[in-house]
């Protein structure tokens, strides 16, 4: 946990920097810059393959990105280079180079704690999802908001993931929806229900998170927050005090997976669960086939990691075009059967398909914003783990 305070530090100095430099006007003018926006796709396809050359940085599934990447290659020949670091590391280099008129880096994913700082630096080039084609079969809710903060078109999603309520039918022949009808199911079925602290993974974040807008008037107040507000955290108390009166009903899991394995082997009947997880354990064998998985009539949280184009990036055209081709038909579906992530596009289907797509519109709830999210993280550990 420490490690990563000093790494949001390091982040928030390094932004304060940028943005001074960037008020006096010293970023992004030393070139004249084309306007990609207003040009046609195919404008757009002749711009990148004279550019030529792409760096996309991201942080995790090192495999299937340097494929696409190597496919992007073959089909453009625009030699593509992908970098995989350390999330924070990555929105370090980018936030420190935003004083600069042209970056190392072209494209960047990015998503969590990193995201705000960066977007706040408006070190993305805005608004991408202008031109890019696909952008109509992206899911709506990402391109509205991201980690809780608007994206004003600066950001694709690349995938998806969704929590849910994950049950063993056999047991539970009548799963809740309502967050009233859940409560009554714990309190009647002690210990067989339980979520993992939140410290330790986003499924048990996102039941910490619907227990926010249950107890605290809905989530919606948190919506257009930049920053926390006191009064509102306050409000967190009654959510710790109602936590501990269902200590004796529930159980702590240790990780998202260890939630998953205590359903597989009878212990709990009901637990909550992220849809790739859920999808993994079931293609892998590690939990039974007639195991199904729901997102509630009262909402569960669910987002996905997205990427941009920066301001700075020395292969805008090229960038904008990689974009795209990672959100084209096969790259989505070679990416869910790979890395299991669920695909950004609203139009495809997957061979283990968990969750209808109108069920996850209609249900699935985007999380509050980020610092939000941390805080509500420190504050469980502490008034409901420690107690």
């Amino acid at each position: 946990m420490k490690s990563r305070f000093v790494k949001m530090a390091v982040l928030l100095v390094l932004a304060a920097l940028a943005f001074a430099s960037c008020n006096k006007g010293q970023g992004n003018t030393a070139q004249a810059e084309k306007d990609y926006l207003s040009m046609t796709w195919d404008q757009i396809i002749a711009e990148a393959k004279a550019e030529g050359s792409l760096v996309f940085y991201t942080w995790w599934g090192e495999e299937h990105w340097i494929d696409a990447g190597r496919a992007f290659e073959q089909q453009y020949g625009i030699k593509t280079t992908v970098v995989v670091g350390d999330a924070s590391a990555n929105a370090n280099k980018v936030i420190a180079e935003a004083r600069q008129a042209v970056g190392s880096i072209d494209a960047l994913m990015i998503g969590g704690d990193y995201l705000k700082p960066v977007l706040d630096l408006g070190c993305f080039y805005t608004p991408i999802t202008k031109v890019i084609p696909n952008v109509s079969k992206l899911d709506p809710k990402l391109l509205e908001f991201v980690e809780g903060l608007k994206n004003n078109g600066e950001l694709i999603p690349l995938y998806r993931n969704q929590t849910g309520l994950l049950y063993n039918p056999a047991r539970v022949p009548n799963p809740p929806q309502t967050w009233d009808e859940l409560v009554a199911w714990i309190r009647a079925n002690p210990k067989r229900f339980g979520f993992n602290d939140p410290s330790k993974g986003g499924s048990g974040q996102s039941f910490v998170h619907a227990a926010i807008g249950a107890l605290t008037g809905g989530l919606d107040q948190y919506r257009s927050d930049t920053e926390i507000q006191s009064a509102k955290i306050e409000s967190w108390n009654r959510v710790w005090d109602w936590m501990n009166s269902m200590e004796p009903y529930w159980t702590y899991t240790t990780s998202n997976n260890d939630s998953i394995s205590r359903l597989n082997s009878g212990e709990f009947w009901l637990t909550v669960a992220w849809d790739d997880d859920t999808q993994v354990n079931l293609k892998s064998g590690s939990l039974f086939k007639e195991a199904v998985l729901y997102v509630p009539e009262f909402g569960l949280a669910g987002g996905g990691d997205c990427a941009g184009v920066l301001k700075n990036a020395k292969n805008k055209a090229a960038a904008i075009l990689f974009l795209n081709f990672l959100t084209d038909q096969d790259q989505q579906i070679k990416m869910n059967e790979r890395i299991g992530t669920y695909l950004s596009r609203t139009d495809l289907s997957t061979e283990v398909q968990l969750l209808p797509e109108e069920q996850r519109q209609r249900n699935g709830v985007p999380w509050i914003p980020a610092f939000y999210k941390q805080e509500f993280i420190d504050l469980f550990v502490k008034n409901v783990l420690m107690k």
